[in-house]
């Protein structure tokens, strides 16, 4: 481990951002239909966008190309910079996923590597995270809505999972992290916060452009 090191650090940034580049959606309709999934339907380049368009198998395929960088940028991280790199790499991860510089800098929403990142932190608060979205997708049949609720108890999660380490360094950063989270993933949400307050937003149960 080399978290004395300024280059570790930095490395684990940069690694981060270039595997969080490796948009999960984008190469999977490059590769199997020589085309760019933000042409098709809402534009987005992420696994909800993909599951309309290409269907449920490369939607898992997506998700788990997602899931798999971020996993791997964060093992990366832990061997530099030890109990930071979750906080770091998974930071570092989502931006570059939402601002790849391999696609012109147009990404995805980072839902699924923000979804990873909460794996990582641990399984009970991934449970708790995955019980929510999907009860509240069966709930509303809404992507977003669901996303969007477990971004924001995110911090709230983090502090009961994590309140006997908040005082620590790396408790703090884990703290800082969520809310981090929390913010990024709803401003990368915001066209679809305004659909829904306008009621436009595409279930699925509704059929529309809109995803």
């Amino acid at each position: 481990m080399y978290a004395d090191k300024v280059w570790a650090w930095a490395l684990t940034v940069a690694m981060g951002y270039l595997l969080g580049g490796i948009n999960g959606s984008i190469t999977v309709s490059r590769f199997f239909y020589k085309d760019d999934i933000r042409n098709f339907g809402s534009g987005n380049a992420g696994t909800t966008n993909v599951l309309r368009t290409y269907g449920k198998g490369k939607a898992a395929l997506t998700l788990l190309i997602d899931f798999a960088k971020t996993i791997a940028a964060v093992m990366l991280g832990r061997y530099l910079i030890g109990g930071f790199a979750l906080p770091v790499a998974g930071a570092a991860v989502t931006i570059g996923h939402a601002f790849p510089v391999y696609y012109g800098f147009k990404g995805g929403k980072a839902a699924a590597c923000s979804a990873a990142c909460i794996m990582l932190m641990g399984w009970k608060i991934f449970a708790c995270a995955a019980l929510l979205f999907f009860g509240s997708f069966f709930i509303w049949k809404t992507v977003s809505v669901s996303t969007l609720l477990v971004a924001a108890t995110l911090p709230l999660a983090t502090w009961f999972f994590f309140r006997d380490i908040l005082g620590t360094p790396v408790g703090m950063a884990y703290m800082a992290f969520s809310v981090y989270i929390f913010v990024f993933v709803t401003y990368l949400h915001r066209g679809n916060i305004k659909r829904l307050l306008s009621g436009t937003e595409n279930t699925f149960s509704t059929k529309g452009k809109n995803k």
